[in-house]
């Protein structure tokens, strides 16, 4: 779990950097932001989790080795096999939940994340109205002023409010606008409301009255509604569309899901490997390789993916280039498991030679 959070973080702290500026300079809601990063945690999940699982296991692997621990279970006579059984099972639970995750939760996440981030690269700025004009720019609102004093309150002010089936007026000498959150508030200052009309018209005299009024309903913030894209579409509706469609995109799509999760039982299986160092060698070196597998796996990944989306070659590349991470990390740790290698350099040192032999 900290090495969750820890992971986690480093990449909700880049996406949160990407939408300072722009949270600044529209004047939106902090609160939007959260919604924002609590939509795309499920996608950010579906990386890191395979990320923390395995930093945490080579921590673990790491600390038995340096503590003559893992000689012990050796010697005792227990395999790798059998001293990593819980991991394995942990590993294999934590495969289904990220499948079901990248199934169901991460195309809603997405979707609502991209919907707002759209609205608020689109959001008009909050309005000002010209003195003596009839100004419409909010939905449902027309405002009327005679002009504006030094401290930017309205004199002479006028608001009809068409969001209901009775059209309200309201007419004050003053008035003044601010905006509290996701809301534009008009506060008025000794006016009259009148609701209704002809021999229904109903009036109040006020000193003071307060109109709330939200920035979505203005169209202020306006979350788009479009189609759903494919990386949007529930696994129902992705999987009918590949079965009718055979797009590109859609197949690239749905296989990209379901193999994004296998990266944790690919990287639990090089964990033992990069991990099996001498006492003398440090943990600096393994830690290096790790972060280097990590890099290698996913954008290795993402170079397949982006050839089936452009149609350059077959979906069964993916499934091809994952089995063969999947198989050399089976070939590594039965390796290790066998005494065959002692550390990543000498696995190094035996993959160089069987090279030089070949040529």
């Amino acid at each position: 779990m900290g090495m969750l959070l820890v992971v986690t973080g480093v990449l909700l702290l880049g996406r949160i950097l990407k939408l300072l500026g722009m949270f600044a300079d529209k004047g939106v809601e902090w609160g939007i932001m959260l919604t924002m990063l609590m939509a795309i945690l499920p996608y950010f999940l579906v990386l890191t989790v395979p990320m923390a699982f395995f930093f945490a296991m080579q921590s673990m692997v790491l600390k038995l080795y340096a503590n003559s621990e893992m000689d012990a279970l050796r010697a005792a006579g227990l395999s790798y096999v059998r001293i990593f059984r819980s991991l394995f099972v942990v590993a294999v639970v934590l495969w289904l939940g990220l499948t079901f995750t990248a199934m169901q939760w991460m195309p809603q996440g997405q979707k609502a994340f991209q919907g707002l981030l759209v609205a608020v690269q689109k959001m008009k700025p909050a309005p000002g109205f010209e003195p003596l004009r009839f100004s419409q720019d909010l939905e449902d609102f027309t405002v009327y002023v005679s002009g504006t004093d030094d401290e930017g309150v309205f004199q002479g002010f006028m608001l009809e409010d068409r969001r209901s089936q009775v059209p309200v007026v309201y007419m004050a000498e003053s008035a003044k606008l601010d905006r509290v959150g996701s809301e534009l508030r008009f506060t008025l200052f000794h006016g009259t409301r009148l609701e209704g009309e002809a021999g229904d018209l109903r009036s109040l005299s006020f000193d003071r009255y307060q109109i709330a009024m939200n920035l979505n309903d203005l169209g202020l913030l306006k979350v788009p509604e479009w189609r759903s894209r494919v990386f949007e579409m529930q696994a129902g509706e992705l999987w009918k569309l590949v079965q009718t469609t055979h797009r590109p995109d859609a197949v690239a799509e749905w296989h990209r899901r379901i193999l994004m999760p296998t990266s944790i039982l690919v990287l639990m299986l090089f964990c033992l490997p990069l991990s099996h160092t001498s006492k003398r060698s440090g943990k600096t070196g393994a830690y290096i390789a790790g972060v280097g597998l990590i890099l290698l796996t996913y954008n290795f990944q993402i170079i397949l993916h982006q050839q089936v989306l452009g149609g350059s070659v077959p979906w069964w590349f993916m499934w091809a280039g994952q089995g063969v991470s999947l198989l050399l990390a089976a070939w590594l740790f039965y390796r290790v498991s066998s005494g065959k290698s002692n550390s990543p350099l000498a696995m190094g040192a035996y993959m160089r030679s069987l090279f030089w032999r070949r040529k």
